[in-house]
C-alpha cells in the first residue's frame, strides 16, 4: 500500500484535487481521509475504489505530486485478491459487485482466446521497419470497417505492414487482476517477439499507455503517422463545428494530442476547445473500469464533460466515443478520415452481443487480407 501510506502521511489536504474530481467530492472531503480509512480496512467499502476512473487529472493538479488513483488501485488488488480467495465478507455491496468483477474477468478471458485474436507478420523483404498494426479490441469492437480501412492505408504506405488482433490487458489490470494481466502483457509481448515486430502501430490510447509503461517497444499512432505521411485522398473534407476530448491516457502525450487536431482541422473543421483539456483534461465517465462502482457518479462524470462540448464530440478512443453516444453525437477520429457514417454513428451504440460479432467478423475478414 505504498501510494495509499504517502498519502496518509503527506496529504495537506489543500483539497485541489477534490474540487477538480466529481468523484473525490462524492466520497471524501479529502483523498487522506479515505487513505486513513483503507489502511484500516481496505475492504470497509469496496463501491469507494471501483468507482474512480483512474484518470490521472488528482495527479496532474496536486503540487505534492501524489496520485488518489494509485491508491484506489492499491486497494483495488487487495480486494480482487480476497474476492479471489473467497474471503470477502457477507455484504450487500460485495453480493452486488463481485459478479460485476467476474463479469470483466471472463471478458478478458473471451477477448484473448483463439476466437478474436490472431497475427500476420510483417513482410521481412520490406525496407521499412517491420511493424504491426495493433487496433486494440475496443475500436474492432465499434467498427471493423474503419480497422480495415486504417490497415489498408498503412500498407499503402508501408506494404509489410503486419496486424495482431488481441487486448494489451488494462481492463485486468484495472479491476485489480494483476497476474492475469500480466500474463496477457507477456503473452501479446511475446507474439510480437515471434512475429519479429521492431514497431507498433497503435490506434487505441488506452493500449498505447499500457505498452508504453511496461515495454521499451517501438510505439506509433496511426494519427501522428496521418499527419506524418498525408491524409487519405478520398477523405471527406466537410465543415462544421466540433469539440476534441482528450483521452486520460494522453494527458502527457501532447504529440498525440496536436496530431488529432492537425488532422480535424485538416479535415476542414472548426474546432471548440473544451474547458478541461489537454493536460486538465477529465474522463469521459467510462475509463478504469468506473462504471463497476457507482454508476450514477459515473453518469455524472459523463455529463459534466458532454456540457463543455460545442458540436458533436470528436474523440480518439472508441471506448469514449461509445460512452458519449448515450448522451451526445460523437464520432472516432478515424470515422472522419474515412467517411464512415459521418451521420450513421453520431449516435450510435452497441450492445455487448454486437461487439463481439463485430470482432469475430474481423478477424475471419483478415484471414483473407
Amino acid at each position: 500500500m505504498k501510494e495509499t501510506n504517502k498519502i496518509a502521511e503527506s496529504c495537506n489536504d489543500c483539497g485541489t484535487c477534490v474540487r477538480t474530481c466529481l468523484f473525490l467530492q462524492h466520497y471524501c472531503d479529502s483523498p487522506k481521509e479515505l487513505a486513513k480509512r483503507f489502511l484500516r480496512n481496505p475492504l470497509e467499502n469496496i463501491e469507494i475504489p471501483y468507482s474512480c476512473s483512474l484518470c490521472g487529472l488528482c495527479r496532474r493538479v496536486c503540487k505534492l505530486n501524489l496520485y488518489p488513483g494509485d491508491m484506489f488501485l492499491e486497494v483495488r488488488e487487495q480486494i480482487f485478491g480476497a474476492q479471489a480467495g473467497k474471503s470477502l465478507p457477507e455484504d450487500f455491496v460485495f453480493d452486488f459487485m463481485v459478479p460485476r468483477l467476474k463479469g470483466v474477468r471472463n471478458h478478458q478471458i473471451t477477448s484473448t482466446s483463439r476466437f478474436f485474436t490472431m497475427g500476420k507478420a510483417p513482410r521481412t523483404d520490406s525496407p521499412f521497419p517491420k511493424r504491426v498494426f495493433f487496433p486494440g479490441c475496443s475500436l474492432p469492437a465499434y467498427s471493423p470497417r474503419l480497422v480495415i480501412s486504417a490497415y489498408e492505408y498503412l500498407r499503402e504506405r508501408n506494404p509489410g505492414t503486419g496486424i495482431v488482433l488481441n487486448c494489451c490487458g488494462k481492463p485486468s489490470r484495472d479491476i485489480g487482476d494483476k497476474d492475469r494481466f500480466r500474463r496477457i502483457f507477456e503473452a501479446t509481448l511475446g507474439a510480437f517477439k515471434r512475429l519479429g515486430v521492431e514497431e507498433v502501430v497503435l490506434a487505441c490510447i488506452n493500449c498505447h499507455m499500457i505498452f508504453r509503461e511496461n515495454s521499451d517497444i517501438r510505439l506509433k499512432t496511426i494519427y501522428e503517422i496521418l499527419v506524418e505521411e498525408g491524409l487519405p485522398d478520398a477523405a471527406p473534407k466537410l465543415p462544421g463545428l466540433v469539440s476534441v476530448h482528450d483521452s486520460c491516457p494522453a494527458r502527457y502525450q501532447p504529440e498525440i494530442r496536436n496530431a488529432v487536431r492537425t488532422i480535424v482541422t485538416r479535415l476542414g473543421y472548426e474546432t471548440k476547445e473544451m474547458r478541461f483539456r489537454h493536460e486538465t483534461t477529465q474522463c469521459c465517465g467510462a475509463g478504469g473500469c468506473a462504471p463497476l462502482g457507482n454508476t450514477a457518479v459515473t453518469d455524472r462524470h459523463t455529463r459534466a464533460r458532454v456540457a463543455q462540448a460545442k458540436g458533436p464530440i470528436i474523440t480518439y478512443c472508441a471506448h469514449c466515443r461509445e460512452r458519449f453516444s448515450s448522451y451526445a453525437p460523437s464520432l472516432h477520429t478515424l470515422d472522419l478520415v474515412f467517411g464512415a457514417g459521418r451521420y450513421g454513428h453520431l449516435e450510435q451504440y452497441h450492445d455487448g452481443w454486437q461487439n463481439w460479432l463485430h470482432r469475430w467478423y474481423l478477424k475471419n475478414r483478415f484471414r483473407f487480407l
